[in-house]
């Protein structure tokens, strides 16, 4: 597959690197030819549904930062109840 591959710098530089990798496989060796990784698939699987990726990673990040602000929120909101609680029971302490 590797010499059928549309991707010219995916291809064999030469014949004989192809020769090459028909020797390592009749002497049972590891070939240099192998599928293409899972990487490789989902660049070019991004490249060819850019609207699609983009508008996911829109939302992804939407949510990304609604999850950081909702967080931040409720932290500061937590800070401030305990304040407050402290200067309640400082308040309702007899003099």
């Amino acid at each position: 597959m590797k010499t059928l591959e549309k991707d010219r710098t995916r291809r064999y530089e030469t014949a004989n690197g192809l020769a090459e990798d028909l020797e390592r496989h009749l002497h049972d060796e590891p070939v240099m030819a192998r599928p293409p990784g899972a990487l490789y698939r989902f660049q070019k699987m991004a490249r060819r549904n850019k609207l699609a990726f983009g508008a996911a990673t829109a939302v992804a990040l939407a949510l990304g930062l609604g999850i950081i602000g909702s967080t931040w929120q409720a932290v500061r909101a937590r800070r401030a109840e305990r304040e407050q609680g402290r200067l309640y029971r400082r308040l309702s302490r007899p003099a």
